[in-house]
C-alpha cells in the first residue's frame, strides 16, 4: 500500500436522502475529494497534471456499504493508492464513523490519459515514487466485467447540463450514479437500501447530448440486484452498472 491520506468530514444537510442519510453520490463526492487533495499536497495534482497534458480518470470503481452516516454526523474518510500496472492505477478508500468503525469501503480503478489525444498512457515512474508504491511489489489490478443487461424493463430520458461538467469537460463520474438511481421505481429507492455498487466507465460524454438509463430487476434472496445501462442518443454504452440493494 501506499502513502495513506487521511481527512475529516461533517455530513451537511444537502447531502442526504429523506432519511438524512449520506447519499451514494455524496460518499463518491467524499473519495474524488481526498483524492484530489491527496494528490495536491504531493505535489502531483491537477495543475502539475495539465502541464504534462495528463488527467486521472476513473475507469471502475466499487463500494459497499455497511452503514450510511447520517445528517450532522463526524466521518474520516481514509485513501491510498493500493497498485499501479502499466495503464492502471488502483486506489483504496475507508469511512469511519467516530467510534473509528469501518462503516463502507471502495476501490477505485484509474486510466491515466493524454488529455490532447484522449487515449491511455503508461503510468510514469516519477507516480510511483511519489505515492509511496512499489514497482516491484504491486498487487494484481482485477477489472473484471460487470453483467449486462438483457432485457430493458424501462427506460428514463436525461439531458447532460452545464451543471453535469467537470473540469475536464465531459460529464461527471458520479452524474451517471444518480441517472441510474433516478430511472428506478419510486417503491425501490423508498424501501430499499442501496448497498453495494459497481460501476465501469466505457465512454465519455459531453454538454448538451441526450442519454438514456435503463435496467433489469433480479430478485436475490436478500434483496434485489439490478443491472442498469447508460447510452447516448447515437445508441453508444457509455456506462454500466450493478446495485444491489436489500430492505
Amino acid at each position: 500500500m501506499g502513502i495513506i491520506k487521511e481527512k475529516e468530514y461533517e455530513v451537511h444537510y444537502y447531502e442526504t436522502n429523506y432519511r438524512l442519510e449520506c447519499k451514494m453520490s455524496s460518499i463518491i463526492n467524499y473519495f474524488c475529494d481526498i483524492g484530489t487533495k491527496q494528490s495536491e499536497e504531493l505535489g502531483v495534482g491537477i495543475d502539475y497534471l495539465m502541464e504534462k497534458r495528463l488527467s486521472w480518470v476513473f475507469y471502475k470503481y466499487d463500494i459497499n456499504v455497511k452503514r450510511y452516516p447520517k445528517y450532522g454526523e463526524k466521518i474520516k474518510v481514509v485513501t491510498m493508492a493500493k497498485s499501479f500496472k502499466k495503464f492502471y492505477a488502483s486506489r483504496a478508500y475507508e469511512i469511519y464513523d467516530e467510534n473509528n468503525e469501518k462503516i463502507v469501503e471502495g476501490e477505485g480503478i484509474f486510466l491515466l490519459i493524454n488529455i490532447d489525444r484522449r487515449r491511455a498512457v503508461r503510468i510514469p515512474e516519477d507516480q510511483y515514487i511519489v505515492y509511496g508504491v512499489d514497482p516491484e511489489n504491486c498487487p494484481d489490478i482485477k477489472v473484471n466485467k460487470l453483467e449486462k443487461l438483457k432485457e430493458e424493463m424501462n427506460k428514463n430520458h436525461f439531458k447532460v447540463r452545464y451543471g453535469d461538467i467537470d473540469s475536464n469537460m465531459h460529464v461527471n463520474n458520479v452524474r451517471y450514479v444518480e441517472w441510474a438511481v433516478e430511472s428506478l421505481p419510486l417503491d425501490i429507492v423508498l424501501n430499499y437500501e442501496l448497498k453495494e455498487l459497481s460501476v465501469i466507465f466505457e465512454k465519455e460524454c459531453r454538454h448538451g447530448a441526450e442519454i438514456t438509463a435503463s435496467y433489469e430487476i433480479k430478485e436475490a434472496e436478500d434483496g434485489l440486484i439490478i443491472l442498469h445501462k447508460i447510452v447516448d442518443n447515437d445508441g453508444r454504452e457509455l456506462t454500466v452498472l450493478t446495485s444491489k440493494w436489500k430492505k
